[in-house]
């Protein structure tokens, strides 16, 4: 049984990153078909410990029959009962045949008892190494899986596509900051104009009161007209212009 079991264990293992469509779920189920197999040779192995108590306990009780059964023939013969010492040294006999029997059945299981365990153990061992050889296989095949996506995912993506997008993006980013600076300065420039505007309006209004102030307050200020002089040339052309002051 357990040669069968190691072997069937090498050979799954062996073929199986040959043929399998997915190594983790097989290396689990082989090794839990293992371990299964190792749980049931344990029972095997407690049940011939139990029957190898079994029979020492079987033995140990026959032998004290055995003495039993001289005591009491010995207490027949002192009495004088030939007959009675007779039947006890029979059933004496009869429980020595069984201590014989046992005594030989016991140390065929105790052999049994013994390779069995043994057996066991070396699967246990076995259980053992499978066990990391399993785990081994599984990052393996998870980092054989995971080099693969990566590898799909780099020969989809191009470096320098991505760089050209990230470059655009740039620009038109650039093209906005740049036009929303330009709308900012014409917004400053229109309202220094509209300020200036108000302020020559200002100066004009303010010079204006206060002419008319000072008109409404000296009566003596007459208002005097321009009157144009010509000076005529030969040429019949004004060669100048004067402007006189006349007095009503």
């Amino acid at each position: 049984m357990f040669d069968r079991l190691v072997t069937f264990f090498k050979a799954v293992i062996n073929s199986m990153l040959g043929r399998m469509e997915n190594p983790q779920m097989m290396l689990e189920q082989t090794y839990k078909d293992l371990n299964d197999n190792v749980l049931q040779v344990r029972q095997a192995v407690a049940q011939a410990i139990a029957s190898e108590k079994q029979l020492e306990l079987q033995l140990q009780q026959n032998k004290d029959n055995v003495e039993t059964w001289q005591n009491r023939a010995t207490m027949a013969v002192s009495k004088g009962n030939d007959d009675l010492a007779r039947q006890a040294l029979q059933r004496k006999q009869q429980y020595m045949q069984a201590v014989t029997q046992l005594d030989t059945q016991l140390k065929t299981q105790k052999q049994a008892t013994t390779s069995l365990r043994q057996k066991l153990t070396e699967l246990e061992a076995e259980l053992q190494k499978a066990y990391t050889k399993k785990q081994i296989l599984i990052a393996r095949d998870k980092a054989a899986d995971a080099t693969t996506k990566a590898n799909e995912i780099l020969s989809k993506t191009s470096a320098s596509g991505t760089l050209n997008v990230i470059e655009n993006m740039e620009n038109k980013v650039l093209e906005k900051e740049l036009k929303a600076q330009a709308l900012a300065e014409i917004a400053s420039d229109d309202l220094d104009k509209q300020f200036k505007n108000y302020e020559g309006r200002s100066d004009i209004e303010t010079e204006l009161l206060a002419l008319k102030k000072q008109v409404s307050n000296d009566p003596s200020i007459t208002i005097k007209e321009p009157e144009l002089l010509e000076n005529k040339l030969g040429d019949n052309r004004y060669e100048d212009t004067e402007v006189k002051e006349i007095s009503d």
